[in-house]
């Protein structure tokens, strides 16, 4: 399965990208719309395909980093998250963001807590699917070798 991490399935991200994606999401809703980070992105984090380039923000679909250090990146971001929900309250988690000036995603703005918490969420709930999808096609082509 080794080769097949970084393979596509009909021109969808692979599974090593997929979980940079991962790391993207959490750098902007997290570190920039809830931190106040104005730059938060790791280099290896890979934003959307259609996404537009902006100054300081990573889109190396190219780069090809070990399974084992995007994993690693993947545990600190979860640690991140799971350090902002411990202390969340009900009134921080129905506070607004203070708007983060300067290029990058997502735009300069204020937005809901629970919004950024949901899209994060949503992020994660949908690529997973998708990489279990896709590893299952790469298992069965595999299987077929």
């Amino acid at each position: 399965m080794g080769a097949s991490r970084n393979e596509s399935v009909d021109g969808e991200w692979s599974f090593t990208e997929t979980l940079r994606h991962l790391v993207f999401a959490t750098d902007a809703w997290v570190g920039r719309a809830i931190g106040g980070d104005p730059s938060p992105w790791h280099p290896l984090g890979l934003q959307w395909d259609e996404g537009e380039d902006m100054p300081g923000v990573p889109r190396d679909r190219d780069d090809r980093p070990s399974l084992d250090v995007v994993l690693e990146l993947r545990r600190d971001r979860r640690s991140t998250v799971a350090a902002l929900l411990g202390d969340l309250t009900d009134q921080s988690l129905n506070a607004d963001t203070t708007p983060v000036e300067g290029p990058g995603w997502p735009p300069a703005r204020s937005f809901p807590v629970r919004e950024c918490l949901l899209i994060v969420l949503n992020e994660e709930w949908c690529h997973r699917q998708f990489a279990e999808r896709d590893l299952d096609v790469l298992e069965s082509r595999a299987a077929r070798r």
